[in-house]
């Protein structure tokens, strides 16, 4: 990284940084994802839908899955993945509201314990943080093949596995383990089929890390469930700021926007999807949302 972008990232005004409600009404809103035209794609998961807002912040319903969807990542056929933990699955919906299994049991053998938050790789491969309903209880991560139609475990044993990205050069997995209160990182093995060892690549002092994004210049953004910020760790796991939300219960975000720079965020005790325009464009290899043409 040159000189000139480590002044210009030294030098951002993270306090500037203030909130827009976009749409508010959105029962326990979560795991936004951005369309080219404005879009956002996002749950409300403790009544079951997957809901869409427009830019203008009109929402609409698409689906009622029946279970408690937690996320939207967005593919470039208009469908949308959603896992959903109490149907058990990673579910498959069109635009049109139509519904389809497209993994539900391991290649082994035995049922997803409840699905949580995903990040699409290349060759539409997904990994995903399978914790369950128990917060409590030992949760996993999983890789999912779409192609082939193979599931499989990478890591299992985790305290409440949630938020999940990748870095931009294809080398870490990160994770949110929201019960330690820490951020995961796992080094992808062997074209991303395997996992290296967990380490910890930030240890928050309380609260519970949720869903993450990654800015252009490397830094995570974790949104913090109970603690009502959003969290900012640069690329060598220094913490850069805490910048809040207004509300106690900030769950997940996402960039969209034609220059990827516009940041959507779910909130719940404001039943809000909120917005800002970030200081950094965000990353958009690995992201939820359709990168800019």
């Amino acid at each position: 990284m040159n000189a000139d972008h480590d002044c210009q990232k030294s030098a951002i005004d993270w306090g500037s940084v203030t909130w827009t409600k976009l749409a508010t009404g959105i029962i326990s809103p979560e795991g936004p994802a951005v369309d080219r035209a404005g879009h956002v794609y996002l749950v409300s998961r403790w009544t079951g839908r997957v809901v869409t807002c427009d830019p203008l912040g009109q929402v609409r319903e698409i689906v009622h899955t029946g279970g408690k969807p937690q996320s939207v990542a967005l593919l470039e056929s208009g469908e949308l993945l959603v896992p959903d933990a109490k149907n058990h699955a990673l579910l498959g919906i069109s635009a049109m509201g139509n519904v389809r299994v497209l993994a539900d049991t391991l290649t082994t053998g035995g049922s997803l314990l409840g699905p949580n938050d995903l990040v699409l790789a290349e060759h539409d491969i997904v990994y995903m943080t399978d914790p369950g309903l128990d917060l409590q209880a030992p949760g996993r991560i999983v890789r999912i093949d779409l192609r082939r139609q193979e599931t499989t475990v990478l890591s299992e044993g985790h305290r409440f596995p949630n938020g999940i990205t990748i870095t931009a050069d294809g080398r870490y997995l990160l994770v949110a383990e929201s019960v330690t209160h820490r951020v995961l990182r796992f080094e992808l093995l062997d074209g991303g089929v395997r996992l290296g060892p967990a380490e910890v690549f930030y240890q928050f002092a309380d609260h519970y890390p949720d869903g993450m994004a990654l800015d252009a210049a490397g830094n995570l953004l974790v949104a913090m469930c109970g603690g009502g910020t959003l969290e900012v760790i640069g690329p060598d796991g220094q913490h850069l700021a805490s910048i809040p939300t207004g509300g106690s219960q900030t769950t997940n975000c996402v960039f969209g926007g034609p220059d990827f720079q516009t940041l959507y965020l779910t909130e719940d005790k404001q039943e809000g999807l909120l917005m800002t325009r970030w200081p950094i464009p965000g990353q958009q290899r690995y992201s939820r949302s359709l990168p800019p043409h």
